[in-house]
């Protein structure tokens, strides 16, 4: 035998909490936008579901005492499926809801700015919560579920947990000071890292380990001089005079005065952007506006540089 709790419906609990509230089938009928026959239909089949009569019809209308107790726990019932229904809808529609970001030293101190700023203007409501850290611990901060959404130099290559999707290879410059010989220069061959003081950035992230691979393929040794973790160090550096750092080219647009950004040639070396998620966890409605919000950020960016 099929338990009641089983085909009771919320249609039917919400009518006989409508009737208890206006005494009336007629008022219960206004109130759920409905027919009064239907409230009947739908009353008489919940008392057939429970196996008593819930409502005593009359001249005025009254629940009995087991139809109180039920219209009493239907309601408190119905409230709290009301709000999360309510909460899941405002969520859909990006009226409430919050992201957290994980995003690497780079990515953070070039792109985040803007796309904070565009995402917030977009979606005020929403609560941004940014977490930036060094690109290979945005895996642990997704696997963790501490962020909902990953931006940076990630490299996970066959990683059945991580999806990684490339949204910008924005290339390496070499920075350097506007009084510095090759500051003049349209490009550089990347074999002058061997005779200039170099001042790299995170040198065990998984993008600077690919281009130090690349490098080396074409027996070029960079003379590294000084290892930073943070772009705002390396830019101090070089305007101390302690040297030139590599760094990738959207680095460029966020430089101080005196500060220039040539393009390394010869092997042409990649950087990379990424936007990385969970593979078989469904991104919030917000994660996947500011996911949206940073493909259009990084494709205005790419159309302004000609790319």
């Amino acid at each position: 035998m099929q338990d009641p709790v089983d085909i009771v419906s919320l249609r039917q609990l919400r009518a006989l909490v409508s009737v208890a509230e206006t005494a009336s089938f007629t008022g219960a009928a206004e109130q759920l936008g409905m027919s009064q026959p239907s409230i009947s239909h739908l009353i008489r089949r919940l008392e057939a579901e429970v196996g008593q009569t819930l409502v005593v019809r009359g001249r005025e209308i009254q629940l009995t005492a087991q139809g109180q107790s039920v219209a009493d726990v239907a309601r408190r019932a119905i409230l709290s499926i009301d709000n999360v229904l309510r909460e899941c809808r405002d969520l859909a529609t990006l009226k409430a809801g919050s992201v957290s970001i994980a995003v690497g030293h780079v990515s953070a101190a070039t792109l985040l700015p803007q796309i904070l700023y565009r995402f917030q203007k977009k979606h005020p409501e929403i609560e941004l919560s940014v977490m930036d850290c060094m690109a290979e611990q945005i895996r642990i901060k997704l696997l963790s579920q501490e962020a909902d959404i990953g931006i940076g130099a990630v490299l996970v290559p066959e990683d059945s947990k991580i999806l990684v999707e490339t949204v910008w290879d924005s290339g390496v410059s070499l920075f350097m000071r506007e009084d510095h010989p090759l500051a003049r220069r349209s490009s550089v061959e990347a074999k002058v890292l061997a005779e200039l003081p170099c001042i790299q950035l995170n040198p065990n992230s998984p993008a600077w380990l690919a281009i130090s691979r690349k490098l080396i393929a074409a027996n070029i040794y960079p003379c590294v001089e000084q290892r930073v973790v943070l772009v705002s160090t390396a830019v101090g550096m070089i305007q101390a005079g302690m040297g030139v750092a590599m760094m990738p080219r959207i680095a460029a647009s966020h430089m101080p005065a005196g500060i220039r950004g040539i393009p390394l040639r010869n092997p042409e070396l990649e950087w990379p952007i990424s936007i990385v998620r969970l593979a078989n966890f469904p991104l919030s409605p917000a994660a996947r506006a500011f996911a949206g919000v940073v493909r259009a950020t990084i494709a205005e960016m790419r159309q302004a540089q000609g790319v």
